[in-house]
């Protein structure tokens, strides 16, 4: 991503007509400004994007959220956790509302999980990165990711570990293909390795309804593993496999998302993929504070994932003991 050309303190001074010193106590709230003066000057500046890159003022960072759930939230979480260890400033954005950056003297963006305009440079001539977003890599836009080739490659690997041969990934609903698609080519490689290219299946649904009868066909077909990708369907998937007269982990094994206050806690307890939230918020930051001081930050960082051991996966009941 080419460095955002910045709106300095002289661009401001040099268009009203004004000292550097007299902008830069205006931008700074000092007493000694005239009011009609010290409008003005925040009036351009926000026009103007103008971000103060002098590393002696509390830089100000606004985060872009779709919507609240699980994931979100602990996200959010961390960066407010990080953002105030390095003594940043944070505003809290909803979707659909990035106009409101172009409102407020913003250094930089963060955006969690959201389909951002590639043209977002010119349109905001703001810094921005984008955390968690699985469906593509923005054209000039730096991103941190979790590694779902690498969640895919450890899912194979323990199944097949364990005799399962009959796998399934499910997802929820997506916008693109890309994101429903994601990790998927490394799902395949992996099974391709195994030899058991053929027995998987990737199903994604839009309603719990449809997750369910895919579920039930998948479980008359002789599936016993299952990765299911969307965490709020997990009680919805385990009430499924129940009610089809089957047992995790005698029968099936699933591996879903983790989710803390939750997975550790089913009977039994999942096996979960734990995404390293703390590594993709520092990461994000780092490259943002990089962009926002005018350097060239990485296009794109993947984060490796911890797949977490429980209960609810075993071995397959067909495989040879």
């Amino acid at each position: 991503m080419s460095p955002v050309r910045k709106t300095t303190l002289r661009d401001i001074a040099a268009n009203l007509g004004i000292s550097i010193s007299q902008a830069s106590r205006a931008l700074n709230r000092k007493p000694d400004v005239a009011p009609e003066i010290r409008e003005k000057v925040l009036a351009l500046a926000k026009k103007l994007n103008y971000r103060n890159t002098s590393g002696k003022h509390e830089k100000t960072i606004g985060v872009l959220v779709p919507w609240f759930q699980y994931s979100f939230d602990a996200f959010v979480d961390e960066i407010i956790t990080q953002t105030r260890q390095r003594k940043l400033h944070m505003i809290i954005f909803p979707r659909n509302d990035v106009p409101a950056l172009d409102s407020q003297l913003i250094d930089g963006a963060l955006a969690v999980g959201e389909r951002i305009s590639s043209e977002w440079g010119r349109q905001h001539n703001i810094p921005l990165v984008v955390i968690n977003n699985f469906g593509w890599v923005l054209d000039h836009v730096n991103s941190v990711v979790p590694d779902a080739d690498g969640e895919s490659r450890q899912a194979l690997e323990h199944l097949v570990a364990l005799g399962h041969r009959k796998i399934a990934r499910l997802r929820g609903p997506v916008a693109t293909d890309r994101e429903r698609n994601r990790g998927l080519d490394a799902f395949y490689r992996a099974a391709e390795l195994y030899g058991i290219r053929e027995s998987v299946r990737n199903i994604c649904a839009n309603t719990p309804e449809e997750m369910e009868t895919h579920l039930r066909s998948l479980l008359d077909e002789g599936f016993t593993a299952f990765i299911l990708i969307p965490i709020e369907w997990i009680s919805r998937c385990t009430k499924t496999i129940r009610d089809c007269g089957r047992e995790i982990p005698r029968d099936v094994s699933l591996i879903v998302y983790e989710e803390d206050a939750v997975t550790p806690f089913q009977s039994p307890p999942l096996t979960a993929f734990a995404i390293n939230y703390a590594e993709l918020v520092r990461n994000a930051l780092d490259q943002l504070l990089l962009e926002i001081n005018g350097e060239k930050g990485e296009s794109q960082i993947v984060v490796p994932t911890r797949l977490i051991l429980r209960d609810s996966t075993g071995s397959c009941p067909s495989a040879p003991r």
